[in-house]
């Protein structure tokens, strides 16, 4: 048997058009990720499902445990968002967080810029949907 946790991390996500921003607190495990998804999966039914991006918004200590990392890239290989934006203003580990980000974004084979404000972040997200 597989013991659950209480999800650690806290999400608000918020549709800005076709850019999903997600706001998202850290340190999350697996059980954070599986609320997420399903948050996700929601906003994405208020956009255009073939023209989307995502404004990532990591805060504090925006990290995650090895098995939350590869269930969420397995997550981010189905969706079809065309970008994704990561402003690391707020993370407390911006360099561990924008290593874990980068790999996943990879492997999931995802277009992604790091930035640290969100106007530059949404500038070259608009661009990407133009």
């Amino acid at each position: 048997m597989v013991a659950k946790f209480i999800a650690h991390g806290k999400t608000e996500i918020i549709i800005e058009g076709n850019i999903i921003v997600i706001r998202s607190i850290g340190p999350w495990n697996i059980e954070y990720f599986e609320g997420l998804h399903q948050d996700i999966l929601s906003a994405v039914s208020q956009v255009d499902i073939n023209n989307y991006v995502v404004l990532l918004l990591p805060i504090s200590e925006a990290i995650c445990v090895a098995e939350a990392f590869e269930y969420h890239v397995d997550f981010l290989k189905q969706g079809n968002a065309k970008a994704i934006a990561v402003n690391l203003i707020g993370s407390e580990v911006p360099n561990i967080t924008k290593d874990l980000c980068q790999k996943a974004y990879a492997q999931a084979d995802l277009n992604f810029q790091f930035f640290y404000s969100d106007e530059s972040a949404k500038a070259w997200l608009q661009h990407q949907l133009a």
